[in-house]
């Protein structure tokens, strides 16, 4: 089960990491000493080529650490990049692999714990509520991935540098935790346009965050209302670039009681003469549900309740 942690925008990371290729341009410099930690990632996109690549290494901080609010910096138009660690540590050498290579057959992609996603924009910040911080602790393990598809017939530098922004530990009155549902029996038939849906409630209560959406390129909308249980309520979020989703930020926090939660939806316009079905290359489809919440709790999610095909994954 791939579980969203932190957030997914612009989040965090503390280390620092180059792995060939040039710097960029006028890349963000490291928060002052004391005050966060960057990690940067760069390598190269080569032309005419669907680029994923993953590193995996140490995430080098020797005592605890509390970010309250980031900001980032990627290639424009990366596809996605994620940032995540595990609670068990895999068995591999630190270095950079094909993600194709890495994952495999193994459960490696199930077995994280993402805790920071960006896509499309080149820059950006994400804050969390005042005493509100995600919190490391050392001796993890980072995998760092990032997913770019390079039309031109010309390399093009890869770079994602993040900068996390700490509070001291005694201003922290709350974690964060997160999770994701997503969509793995996806069939979309060539030349139609197909909407399928999920409904999820949470098994603890909870105060949303954030909310998040991930498609691929033939989505043309995703919806999250409201779902009592029973029925489904009020429009919470809309995204109609699969693109650029952008993140969706409840100030106050939206109150979802144990019980009740979401209906989320993915519409497609399959413009090509094949059937599209669930994948993780870009010819493939996806409909995830992402969400960021506090409390803490390890334990809480969004678990599956109706379907429009009545089979799908959930953490």
């Amino acid at each position: 089960m791939r579980r969203v942690v932190v957030l997914l925008c612009g989040v965090f990371s503390l280390a620092s990491l180059s792995c060939g290729g040039e710097s960029g341009p006028d890349l963000m410099v490291p928060p002052p000493e004391g005050e966060g930690f960057q990690f940067s990632l760069v390598t190269v996109a080569p032309a005419g080529q669907e680029t994923w690549v993953c590193a995996l290494y140490d995430m080098p901080i020797t005592r605890p650490a509390s970010v309250n609010w980031a900001a980032y910096q990627q290639t424009l138009n990366t596809h996605h990049m994620t940032l995540s660690t595990f609670l068990e540590a895999p068995d591999l050498e630190n270095g950079v692999y094909d993600c194709n290579d890495l994952y495999g057959d193994t459960s490696l992609m199930e077995d994280q714990i993402m805790f920071f996603g960006a896509q499309g924009d080149a820059e950006g910040e994400l804050h969390l509520p005042e005493g509100v911080a995600a919190n490391f602790i050392p001796g993890l393990k980072v995998l760092h991935e990032i997913h770019f598809v390079n039309t031109t017939d010309e390399d093009i530098d890869l770079y994602s540098v993040v900068n996390g922004y700490t509070i001291p530990a005694r201003e922290v009155e709350d974690g964060i935790w997160g999770g994701q549902v997503r969509d793995e029996t996806i069939m979309i038939p060539a030349r139609e346009t197909t909407t399928e849906w999920t409904r999820c409630v949470m098994n603890e209560d909870v105060n949303i965050q954030f909310l998040a959406s991930h498609m691929h390129s033939l989505g043309i909308d995703f919806s999250v209302r409201a779902f009592d249980g029973t029925e489904t309520g009020e429009l919470l979020f809309q995204n109609n670039d699969w693109h650029t989703p952008g993140i969706q930020q409840f100030d106050p926090p939206l109150v979802v009681p144990a019980g009740t939660g979401f209906e989320y939806s993915c519409t497609w316009e399959n413009v090509t003469d094949a059937d599209v079905t669930y994948g993780l290359e870009s010819t493939d489809e996806m409909c995830n549900l992402a969400l960021v919440h506090t409390p803490a709790s390890m334990s809480a999610r969004c678990e599956v309740v109706e379907t429009s095909d009545g089979v799908l994954w959930t953490p």
